[in-house]
């Protein structure tokens, strides 16, 4: 039992990696070309794809979401009052180091940062979704739940939780500069993973995760409105 859930997890995983681009490949042979849609159409697939993908997480994880959820609202005012100074932590040690590798690189924003903020200018309404539900739910599913599903050991699970989230936030790992970037990302992914491993409840990381999100969300939409 314990050898399938492990299986199922790896499987799950990866899928992550894999999903839009399976899909694109089926759409391709009947003849409906992704990177020949407008930006309309584009917009429509990836908000399906995500959608589905939602849902695919939800059904392989039904139980342990329905118990964590359980957990949550008996629990979630002492986890969101303990756990939230880690949070600010976090936040206060990637915003330094940001700081700090900006000033040596003399590189203003990363790679990930320019596309995310061309792309909420462009596409506010799906970037809300993909920012406020999509990325909190799926990035917590995939690089907390499914690798502590993985992983037992507390330290290996905290830092290949925080160093996959971070390296997948690198754009272009030809550039020195864009890897040292990445750094920040992986200090938030190791922060979420010691307070999912605290609190073994994966709606704590996700509540967290959706302020984040919201918090520079928010400064973005009124940056472009002034």
């Amino acid at each position: 039992m314990k050898t399938k859930k492990i299986i199922i997890n790896f499987v799950t995983f990866f899928s992550y990696f894999i999903y839009e681009y399976l899909l694109i490949a089926i759409f391709q042979v009947i003849n409906l070309d992704f990177y020949k849609l407008d930006v309309s159409g584009r917009i429509l697939f990836l908000s399906i794809t995500n959608l589905a993908f939602i849902i695919f997480l939800f059904f392989i994880y039904k139980k342990e979401l329905k118990e964590d959820w359980k957990d949550f609202l008996i629990n979630k005012k002492k986890y969101l009052k303990k756990y939230f100074t880690y949070y600010m932590v976090g936040v206060i040690l990637m915003g330094i180091s940001n700081i700090i590798i900006q000033s040596i690189t003399n590189t203003s924003i990363s790679g990930n940062e320019e596309t995310v903020r061309s792309y909420i200018k462009l596409f506010p309404i799906y970037m809300s979704f993909s920012s406020i539900i999509y990325a909190p739910f799926v990035e917590e599913m995939i690089f907390r739940k499914s690798i502590k599903n993985i992983i037992n050991n507390k330290y290996l699970f905290i830092f290949l939780s925080g160093v996959i989230f971070g390296a997948l936030h690198i754009t272009d790992y030809s550039d020195v500069n864009q890897i040292l970037l990445g750094i920040p990302y992986i200090i938030m992914g190791l922060d979420f993973a010691y307070i999912y491993y605290k609190t073994n409840n994966i709606f704590t990381t996700m509540t967290f995760h959706i302020i984040h999100n919201f918090i520079l969300l928010t400064i973005q939409l009124i940056g472009g409105l002034l």
